[in-house]
């Protein structure tokens, strides 16, 4: 290797005071899978089952339709998904999502998303909705708000949760056959998500939905990576073109039992108010105002307060003489990056940010996690990230003669991520110094994960990749917790 001026030490500590990183740009020369194929260079990934307020649902928002902190039945009015013959309007109201007769907890809409995203939408799908033929789809996930007694302190309901798929078909038949591959991947699932054990699946029953619909439900149990047991009701709802998927989970419950005379399950009560939504003209009539009986957002927590618990520094190798650990704490210098010269901007405003920092000699790693009022707003953040190192896939040749490259591939965690890389040539060789950060969204939040060191190995990529896999395995803890908190069933 020729003598250098340009010296990797200096810039992982650079690297580590601010974290300020280089151009980004291109894809992967190779996917994350091809990678973790190389035998014993990639470990495992222990993805852990994260039960949250959504558990039967993972959120993977591509094109927002409707993104709302703790929901808004004024805004929906205003909105139409790109095929007009499908809209929001055509998903549950709040108002429709009693939980229990006669009790003043409901759901409140917290997400509205279109067409399919980066993962599955929901629990036993094996397929994305457009490649069994839908022309359009909408999303809609709801957050539980419990029943609050004036003096109380709320119930703990994280991990209760609702979310409704409608999608469009070309033809009826088209329906029916994504009606019917759907109903064979809910009677045939041993495993609802990642890691779940002892799954049972209850035959389906039909559902009492108005003349020209057809729903069954469909009663799924299993236990989570923790050994906590979780219950879905899952209810699938044809109406000529349309198919609608209604999830409802309970974490940590061992029962549901509603009795017929108490007025059946939430399914039960749900679906023959899906399938009048659902029915083509059927939205022209306004929408219904929340219950009363609903209780007022503003009473529920706000979900942007981060937790002091979070294990935000936990996996990490303990601390020697030379290396020193710097938070878990709100006070610490945000993470900021530079592509290609050009600062990112740290926006939109975080409403709450944690941030630690570890380092060795010749080893740096990083995390920071920032809330926002909506999900909508977190990948906002993300994307401004991201996008800026696609921008910029190579940065200009420094003075010493060395040229950074930077690199954007999907990644596994969260309800969505991207691994960011950057690497550094000299005269077209492989030069030490390798930064890797893992961009993660987890409902509203937004966690980046990051990690330097010498690197300069002859596969770059590979070397990114594996790196993202061992920051991610060190990260399980906090991702469960993370995705728990968030309400997200998510990949941890």
């Amino acid at each position: 290797m020729p003598e250098q001026q340009h010296d990797p030490i200096e810039e992982l500590s650079r690297f580590g005071a601010g974290l300020s990183t280089g151009p980004g740009g291109g894809e992967m020369p190779l996917s994350a899978a091809d990678v973790r194929r190389r035998g014993d260079r990639i470990r495992r990934r222990r993805t852990a089952l994260v039960t949250g307020a959504a558990a039967l649902a993972v959120a993977a928002v591509t094109v927002p339709v409707l993104a709302l902190s703790q929901g808004d039945a004024k805004r929906d009015d205003t909105l139409v998904a790109n095929d007009p013959a499908l809209s929001v309007r055509d998903l549950l109201a709040d108002a429709d999502t009693e939980l229990q007769v006669g009790r003043t907890g409901a759901f409140r809409t917290s997400e509205t998303t279109q067409g399919d995203g980066q993962a599955t939408v929901q629990v036993c799908q094996q397929q994305k909705l457009a490649s069994l033929g839908a022309s359009n789809s909408i999303t809609r996930r709801y957050r539980y708000v419990p029943e609050v007694v004036a003096g109380e302190t709320p119930p703990d309901v994280v991990g209760d949760g609702l979310v409704e798929t409608v999608a469009q078909f070309a033809s009826p038949d088209s329906a029916r056959s994504a009606y019917d591959r759907f109903g064979a991947w809910l009677r045939d699932c041993p495993k609802p998500v990642a890691d779940a054990t002892d799954a049972r699946v209850i035959p389906a029953r039909a559902a009492d939905v108005p003349d020209g619909s057809e729903a069954h439900i469909y009663d799924i149990q299993w236990k989570d990576a923790t050994g906590e047991p979780t219950i879905g009701e899952v209810g699938l709802l044809l109406q000529d073109e349309r198919i609608a998927i209604v999830a409802v989970t309970v974490y940590g419950a061992s029962d549901y039992n509603y009795l017929p005379e108490d007025g059946g399950s939430p399914l039960d009560r749900m679906l023959p108010k899906a399938a009048e939504r659902l029915r083509p003209g059927g939205a022209a009539a306004p929408a219904p105002a929340p219950s009363a009986t609903v209780t007022d957002p503003v009473d529920a927590p706000a979900g942007t307060e981060l937790p002091d618990d979070l294990p935000l520094a936990d996996g990490w190798p303990e601390i020697d003489g030379d290396g020193s650990l710097e938070g878990p704490a709100r006070d610490q210098e945000p993470f900021s990056f530079a592509p290609c010269g050009t600062d990112v901007p740290d926006a939109p405003e975080p409403a709450d940010r944690i941030t630690a920092r570890w380092q060795e000699p010749e080893d740096f790693r990083g995390r920071q996690l920032s809330s926002y009022t909506s999900a909508a707003e977190a990948r906002r953040a993300a994307d401004a990230i991201v996008n800026a190192y696609r921008a910029c896939p190579d940065g200009p040749r420094d003075d010493a003669g060395y040229v950074s490259h930077h690199t954007v591939a999907d990644g596994d965690l969260g309800d969505e991520s991207w691994v960011l890389g950057r690497s550094s040539t000299f005269d077209g060789a492989p030069a030490p110094g390798l930064d890797v950060t893992y961009v993660v969204r987890v409902g509203n939040t937004l966690l980046l994960i990051t990690g330097a060191g010498e690197g300069g190995g002859s596969d770059p990529a590979g070397d990114i990749l594996t790196t993202a896999s061992a920051m991610a395995d060190e990260s399980t803890a906090l991702l469960t917790s993370l995705c728990r908190f968030a309400g997200s069933t998510c990949a941890g």
